[in-house]
């Protein structure tokens, strides 16, 4: 992939998160924490959903793309399937005489029921164009797209200041919906050749055969792993009440902008990847991709534990733990990116029940820990446990694909692991109050650079040689 197209890749990824820094300060200033953690039931339920009714059929379509000529015919098969089971259980789900809302924000209300199923049905749809844009390459659409609902929600939240609009969460909510039916109209258009053409496909039942035996262990998979990242506020909400979980859900959210990065390598690296698996792989590219991806997460993550104390000073008082909580929260989308490319075997193999593998024991051990630690340490707790679990989880993920595929050098990658979750445990017990801290990350992060000195100065001298060559 050209350097000009991941940097159209890039952008998207980038500008959503500047705009998410933008919204997130202001939704806490406007709304009250419930209503924060409120929103990121909602977040969450999306995000649940849409693992749930896509079957992870995106991820078939990603792995047969290159192998299939009829890339419409691939997208229909792709969708099909979770459409009709979403409409099911939406209309099963409107029926029924419990209140949804009240269950999960604790607001017996109709209309946030309807909104909620306008959210999950545009969020649906967008997955999978999503993807159709991300296979072709197309950078800067696929960069329009991630924009898009954060600048929406942003232009609709900023209404309350215009308008006097009332800051509760009915409110909230509307504007969430608006903003990501605005953005499926603009996916809808950008990939307009592609799903217009595919309604007039056959049915090809093989083929969807064999894409639901590539995607159902996933979908057990990516539920389990949706319980590992968000099953904490489920466990906050009723443990500790919604205000631990507003403050924690904001860390989470601050944190996310990790996940930029890794919105931008999984666009490319995926569809990368499997080029090079049908042009012939070999296994020094894989290590080499491994080690410069080691140094890239042990890099922010010292960043993150040197530099938190700076965050509080942005939002409301109230917020103050959050200087401790965001780099255990940092460490989860570090360890699901570091865990992409060190567990390569798994979709090279199309093993992907033992991507689920890992998932489940994830799940497994972060619900027990939730369950013992949050009641006594809140959100503290909460922090903890989530990341215990996505060591676990890339410990899972990188030793089932030594078993499957290759084995990478891997010892001095665990030594590192160990070391960063031993000091971000310490830093959330003592709430960022051990004087030693400072000395611990500036000396793990040289410990790094040592333990990859060869693969640092190589890189470096790459780095270098193609910025000459620009010049």
């Amino acid at each position: 992939m050209k350097a000009k197209t991941i940097l159209q890749f890039a952008l998207g990824p980038i500008g959503a998160a500047l705009l998410g820094f933008i919204t997130l300060p202001f939704v806490a200033w406007f709304f009250t924490v419930e209503d924060v953690g409120r929103l990121t039931m909602l977040q969450v339920v999306l995000g649940l959903a849409v693992s749930l009714f896509s079957l992870s059929m995106h991820q078939a379509y990603v792995r047969e793309y290159h192998e299939k000529a009829d890339k419409e015919a691939l997208l229909k098969l792709s969708i099909l399937p979770g459409l009709a089971l979403i409409t099911i259980v939406a209309l099963i789900a409107l029926l029924q005489p419990y209140s949804i809302s009240k269950l999960l924000f604790g607001i017996d209300s109709n209309s946030l029921t309807v909104l909620l199923f306008m959210g999950l049905l545009a969020s649906f749809f967008i997955n999978f164009l999503a993807h159709v844009i991300r296979m072709q390459e197309r950078g800067l659409a696929f960069s329009i797209t991630q924009i898009a609902p954060k600048l929406f929600l942003l232009i609709l939240i900023s209404l309350i200041m215009l308008f006097g609009l009332k800051a509760e969460f009915y409110t909230l909510m509307s504007m969430n919906t608006l903003a990501i039916s605005f953005s499926l109209i603009i996916f809808s258009w950008l990939t307009k050749d592609s799903w217009i053409a595919a309604l007039t496909k056959r049915i090809d039942t093989v083929l969807l055969k064999g894409m639901l035996a590539f995607s159902l262990p996933l979908v057990a998979g990516g539920i389990a792993y949706w319980g590992v990242s968000t099953m904490d506020r489920f466990f906050l909400r009723s443990l500790a009440g919604f205000e631990e979980l507003g403050i924690y859900s904001l860390s989470a959210a601050l944190a996310g902008v990790i996940s930029v990065v890794t919105s931008i390598f999984s666009s490319i690296w995926h569809p990368l990847l499997y080029r090079w698996v049908k042009e012939g792989l070999e296994k020094s590219k894989i290590e080499c991709v491994v080690e410069n991806m080691v140094l890239f997460v042990v890099l922010i993550w010292s960043l993150f534990g040197l530099l938190s104390f700076i965050i509080p000073l942005f939002l409301p008082q109230e917020y103050s733990a959050i200087e401790y909580l965001i780099v255990a929260c940092v460490a989860m989308p570090l360890f699901y990116l570091l865990s992409e490319v060190t567990g390569v075997g798994i979709g090279i193999t199309r093993r992907t029940n033992f991507s689920m593998l890992a998932s489940f024991i994830a799940f497994a051990v972060n619900a027990t820990l939730n369950y013992l630690l949050i009641p006594y340490y809140g959100a503290s707790g909460a922090a903890l446990a989530s990341i215990v679990a996505f060591f676990t989880f890339f410990t899972v993920k990188t030793e089932s694909s030594a078993y499957l595929w290759n084995a990478i050098p891997r010892v001095k990658i665990y030594i590192l692991m160990i070391g960063y979750v031993v000091a971000t445990s310490i830093m959330v017990i003592t709430k960022a109050n051990e004087p030693a801290l400072m000395w611990i990350w500036v000396l793990l992060l040289i410990l790094s650079c040592v333990l990859f000195s060869k693969r640092l100065a190589e890189t470096y001298c790459y780095l270098k040689n193609y910025l000459m060559k620009r010049i």
